[in-house]
């Protein structure tokens, strides 16, 4: 018996807690309007509000008031926040859209002797001072084979010549000992006679 008491209460307990619905009305100036007006009386075409709920209405609507201009106060602050935080980006922005047209227009060029040339230019220079010393390289190459060639044919020619003179030398040397030899003679066979 007493588990069926127990069951009962229970149950209508339960019951109770599931069968109340929470109804959330809005508690806004307009709906407390709408209900002073309903609640007063009439009296020939004026209403009659007690006092009570006019001042509970005016309390209310002072509350919203200043409710209101404090969200607008925070929300004006908040809007002068995000605009200088705006300025301020857009400023940095500004500033990071000058550095990379710097960087870009430094990207795209290279200093030679002071001077900012693009690297077009630049490759054609550098193509041009590269063809000119290959073209000197080989002009020296020429110049010092060619030289080289007739240094090496003045050399052929020297020892030829120093050949000839040595020989000439030696063949003048014995006519000189020839002719010393025949005058000797004669002179001995002039002493002699």
């Amino acid at each position: 018996m007493k588990s069926t008491i127990t069951l009962l209460i229970a149950v209508l307990f339960t019951t109770t807690f599931f069968s109340q619905e929470t109804t959330s009305v809005k508690n806004t100036v307009d709906s407390q309007f709408k209900t002073l007006f309903k609640n007063s009386n009439n009296y020939q075409e004026y209403k009659i509000v007690k006092k009570s709920d006019f001042v509970l209405l005016q309390t209310n609507v002072s509350d919203s008031i200043i409710n209101f201009r404090t969200q607008l106060k925070s929300q004006n602050t908040l809007i002068n926040s995000q605009k200088s935080t705006i300025e301020r980006l857009k400023k940095d922005n500004k500033e990071i859209n000058t550095k990379l047209t710097t960087a870009a227009a430094k990207l795209d060029t290279i200093g030679l002797f002071g001077f900012q040339l693009t690297k077009g230019i630049y490759s054609l220079i550098l193509f041009f001072i590269i063809s000119l010393l290959i073209t000197l390289l080989f002009i020296f190459i020429y110049k010092f084979k060619n030289s080289n060639v007739i240094t090496t044919e003045a050399k052929y020619n020297l020892e030829d010549v120093e050949n000839e003179y040595n020989l000439f030398r030696k063949n003048s040397l014995e006519r000189e000992q020839k002719l010393r030899r025949s005058l000797q003679d004669e002179t001995t066979k002039n002493r002699g006679n």
